[in-house]
C-alpha cells in the first residue's frame, strides 16, 4: 500500500537530513521497506549517542558554571530522545503501519515536519560538537582564562577582554549548535590568551631582570665578597655569617626565576612556576641597609681570629712563612675595615685554614649546656658558677670525643652556638 503523497514527501525531506536521497517516484512497497529499515537503524545508532551527548552537555554546563543553561541546551536532545524511546522501531512491524506511526509521532511531538527538521539540525550540530570533543577544548580554555589573575589597577584592555569572554559563555547553546559562532568564540579566546601571555612575559621578565640586577649589585659588594670568603674558614663560626643575611634577603625577595621555557610553560599554565602575577611590584631596599649587616659579620670574624686562643697557632705558622698575608690581617682594626676588604681574598682564607689545620672544631649548643646551669650562687662567689660551667663543659667535650682517636685538648676549638644545625 502506498503512503499518501504528502507523507512520502515528508519522508523524502527527513531522509535527506540523514544523507539519503529519495524522490516521489520511489513511493512503492519495496522502497517503503528500505525507508523503514533506515529509520530503525537510525534509532539503533543514535540512541546511545544522544544520551551520551546529554550527559556531556550537563558536564559542560557544570564545569563552565552555567547550570541555568542545562535545560535550554538539552531541549532538542530531550525531544529527539523521547521520539527514539517509543516502542515502534521493529523490523518485523508492518512497514506501512510503522511509517505512519513514526510520521504521526513526529507531528504530535513537533507540530509539523519542518519543526522536526529544524530540531534535527540542532541535534546533529550538538552531536558533532561532542563527537569532535569541542566541549573538552572549551573546558580547557575556560579553565585557563578563568585562572588568570589581573591587578585591580592597570591592564584595562585585558580585563575588558576577559569579562567579554565570560559574558559570551552565557550564549552556550549558540556556541554548541552553531559552528561559526563556536569558531569565532574560539578564535576570540586564542587572541585573548596570546595577548595575556605577551603581557605576562613582558612583566615577568622585567620583574626578574630587576631582581637579577639587585642580586648582581649585592654580589659585587666588597663587603659581601669578603664575608663570603671568611665563611669558608673551617674552624670558626660566627653568629652573623651569610646565613642570617641571606634569610633576611629571602624574606623580602622571591627566589630568582631562571625558567628557559616560559613560552611552553604558559601554554599550559597561566603563571610561571615562580608564581609571579601581572602587576606585581618589586621594591628594592637600599644596599646601604644590608652593608651594616655584612660588616658586622666581617668584624665578628676579625675579632675571633685575632683572639688570643688562636695566637699560638698563627705564630707557629708565621715562623716558617713570614711573608704571609695573615700578618696584615692580624693587624686589622675592626673600626677601619674599608681599606682592608681588598686583602680578604681566597689566598688569605687558604692560609688561615692551613694555619688552623691542626685544630679540632667542636660545636656545642647552648641547649646542651643549659640543663646544667641551675643552682644558687652567692654574688661574691661567681667563680663557683664558672667552675661548674667548666666542669659540665668538659663532660660534654669528653662525651663528644669518646671513641675517637686521642686529641690534644689544646687543639680543640669550641664553637658555642644557640642550637645544633
Amino acid at each position: 500500500m502506498k503512503l499518501k503523497l504528502e507523507v512520502w514527501r515528508d519522508f523524502i525531506d527527513i531522509l535527506s537530513e540523514f544523507g539519503y536521497m529519495m524522490n516521489e517516484k520511489d513511493n512503492n512497497i519495496e522502497n517503503q521497506r528500505i525507508v523503514w529499515e533506515i529509520i530503525v537503524n537510525i534509532k539503533a545508532n543514535m540512541k546511545e549517542e544522544i544520551e551520551q551527548t546529554i550527559r556531556m552537555n550537563l558536564n559542560l554546563c557544570y564545569v563552565l558554571e552555567e547550570n541555568d543553561q542545562m535545560k535550554e541546551i538539552n531541549t532538542e536532545l530531550f525531544k529527539f530522545n523521547f521520539l527514539l524511546d517509543q516502542n515502534i522501531y521493529r523490523l518485523d512491524n508492518e512497514v506501512y503501519k510503522g511509517l505512519n506511526s513514526f510520521h504521526k509521532l513526529i507531528i504530535s511531538t513537533y507540530g509539523n515536519v519542518e519543526m522536526f527538521i529544524e530540531n534535527l539540525k540542532l541535534v546533529n550540530e550538538n552531536l558533532s560538537f561532542i563527537r569532535n570533543r569541542k566541549d573538552q577544548s572549551l573546558i580547557n580554555k575556560y579553565n585557563y582564562f578563568k585562572n588568570i589573575s589581573l591587578p585591580l589597577r592597570g591592564c584595562e584592555d585585558l580585563r575588558i577582554g576577559l569579562i567579554t569572554l565570560l559574558k559570551k559563555i552565557n550564549e552556550l547553546k549558540l556556541i554548541i549548535t552553531n559552528p561559526k559562532v563556536f569558531n569565532d568564540f574560539n578564535n576570540d579566546i586564542d587572541i585573548f590568551i596570546r595577548r595575556y601571555q605577551k603581557t605576562y612575559k613582558e612583566e615577568h621578565n622585567k620583574y626578574h631582570q630587576k631582581l637579577k640586577d639587585f642580586y648582581q649589585q649585592l654580589y659585587n659588594l666588597p663587603e659581601y665578597n669578603a664575608l663570603e670568603r671568611l665563611s669558608d674558614i673551617k674552624v670558626i663560626n660566627v653568629a652573623y655569617n651569610l646565613k642570617p643575611i641571606k634569610r633576611y634577603i629571602e624574606t623580602f625577595f622571591p627566589e630568582q626565576c631562571n625558567k628557559k621555557n616560559l613560552d611552553e610553560l604558559l601554554d599550559k599554565h597561566v603563571k610561571c612556576s615562580c608564581r609571579f602575577n601581572i602587576g606585581e611590584k618589586l621594591t628594592i631596599p637600599s644596599l646601604n641597609k644590608i652593608k651594616p649587616m655584612l660588616r658586622k659579620g666581617i668584624v665578628e670574624y676579625i675579632e675571633k681570629i685575632q683572639n688570643d686562643r688562636f695566637r699560638s697557632l698563627f705564630d707557629n705558622y708565621l715562623s716558617y712563612k713570614e711573608d704571609s698575608s695573615i700578618n696584615k690581617f692580624l693587624e686589622f682594626k675592626t673600626d677601619k675595615i674599608n681599606g682592608n676588604l681588598k686583602y680578604i681574598d681566597n689566598n688569605l682564607i687558604l692560609e688561615i685554614n692551613e694555619a688552623l689545620s691542626n685544630t679540632y672544631p667542636l660545636k656545642i649548643s647552648i641547649d646542651e649546656l643549659a640543663p646544667h646551669l641551675t643552682g644558687t650562687y652567692p654574688i661574691k662567689q661567681l667563680d663557683l658558677l664558672g667552675k661548674d660551667i667548666e666542669k659540665h663543659l668538659m663532660e660534654l667535650i669528653n662525651s663528644k670525643i669518646q671513641g675517637m682517636e686521642k686529641f690534644n685538648y689544646d687543639d680543640i676549638i669550641i664553637n658555642l652556638v644557640y642550637q645544633q644545625e
